[in-house]
């Protein structure tokens, strides 16, 4: 990942994304015309006095497809940057340089408000796109992560979702009784079968969240709005979790995706708050770890990450920055990233592509396995329609509160 970029002040901006106020955006950004199509994509492929200049985007690297032959850009090459999973030094990135260094950027949906205020993102016409339509419609109804919530301006083209939970190592919590498959609360994080044993992340932005889900939920404290905390909630979050972890619950609060597997490979902790595709690596491994990924009954984190384009790209690149935004709608890239990382990309072209191609290789970055695509799909969907899963907000009015709060918790 790239190192964090300066900055001191926190941004404030912001909203708070409750799951009702996700109802008021459905149908937002659905409204294409019928005929968008090969004509309205055209200019796309008519890249007249395009920059040869590498395309730069600065993104989250589930979102980056690790080859990019399917892509044909117009203009050249992509040149993809990490970013970190941290709201402020993105945002703070973005307003001091970042706007005029990236073409395009991707990350936490929830960031869109602010970059769009201090003009670090711009909005564009989605029409332009012919794929646009084909997107989700559980996306479109409950994802208010690619419109300005104020003016319903559209700024982002959704490339990778999907719901967090916890990685459980099951045959050595529950040796020879194969019973983690029906363990379904993060209270396992916090029950005395894990002191010790039990991981949460050092970043707050993921794991503030399911802390508070799982207060709310069992009713043990009260939570207001699980999505969007306030200070009550924030000082109800670090006496609960200061008493788990002067009791030793936690082996350590890890950072970045090595250290991750590296945890549970070794079997130094037993149950960690952590990303779905965690849980792939570690059954790859040789031998195979049985790691299983919590279906938890208080919800799981929803994150989605949209791709924007910044005013550099508009000025300069903007065909080639649609024809990516396009590419990342289409089959090639939806059939490699949920391959690859296990995510939900944007419409089901991703389930056609791996049926054509099956056994593709090479440029076509396979093979394929469209009934692990399609299943991934439908899982993923689910968790954005299960009606108790929530978006966190990644840049609420009291950013400041999150940090200090999570820091006194992890330092």
């Amino acid at each position: 990942m790239e190192e964090k970029p300066q900055g001191q002040q926190a941004v404030s901006e912001g909203r708070g994304v409750s799951r009702r106020t996700f109802m008021k955006y459905v149908g937002v950004g659905a409204v294409v015309a019928a005929g968008v199509g090969v004509g309205a994509y055209a200019y796309l492929n008519r890249p007249s006095g395009v920059s040869t200049a590498p395309l730069q985007w600065w993104g989250i690297g589930t979102g980056k497809p690790e080859r990019w032959d399917g892509l044909n850009d117009p203009g050249g090459d992509v040149v993809f940057t990490e970013a970190p999973w941290d709201p402020v030094p993105v945002l703070n990135k973005m307003k001091a340089d970042g706007r005029n260094a990236y073409d395009v950027i991707s990350n936490a949906g929830t960031l869109d408000d602010p970059l769009f205020a201090d003009g670090s993102i711009v909005d564009f016409d989605p029409e332009t796109l012919p794929s646009w339509s084909k997107i989700y419609p559980e996306l479109r109804t409950n994802n208010p992560t690619i419109t300005v919530a104020s003016t319903g301006q559209i700024v982002g083209v959704p490339i990778v979702q999907n719901g967090d939970s916890v990685a459980m190592l099951v045959d050595d919590l529950w040796p020879g009784t194969g019973k983690g498959q029906g363990i379904d609360s993060y209270g396992l994080l916090f029950d005395s079968l894990t002191t010790g044993k039990s991981s949460m992340e050092q970043s707050w932005a993921c794991a503030i969240y399911k802390v508070a889900n799982y207060l709310g939920w069992n009713h043990l404290q009260t939570i207001q709005d699980p999505a969007s905390l306030t200070t009550d909630d924030l000082n109800t979050i670090k006496t609960f979790m200061l008493k788990q972890k002067t009791a030793g619950q936690f082996k350590v609060f890890w950072e970045g995706w090595n250290t991750a597997v590296s945890l549970l490979a070794n079997k130094d902790v037993l149950a960690m708050d952590t990303w779905e595709p965690v849980v792939f690596a570690l059954r790859t491994q040789d031998p195979p770890i049985n790691a299983v990924y919590m279906a938890p009954k208080e919800g799981y984190y929803l994150w989605n990450i949209p791709i924007y384009m910044t005013p550099k790209g508009q000025s300069q690149t903007k065909d080639r920055c649609m024809h990516l935004s396009q590419w990342t709608l289409e089959g090639w890239y939806g059939a490699r990233i949920t391959t690859i990382r296990g995510y939900l990309t944007a419409t089901p072209d991703a389930i056609q592509y791996a049926q054509d191609n099956p056994d593709a290789g090479g440029t076509s970055g396979g093979p394929y396995d469209a009934a692990f695509i399609q299943s991934r799909h439908t899982l993923v969907k689910q968790k954005f329609s299960d009606g108790v899963s929530v978006y966190g907000n990644q840049a609420p009015p009291n950013i400041q509160e999150y940090q200090d709060t999570w820091t006194q918790v992890t330092s």
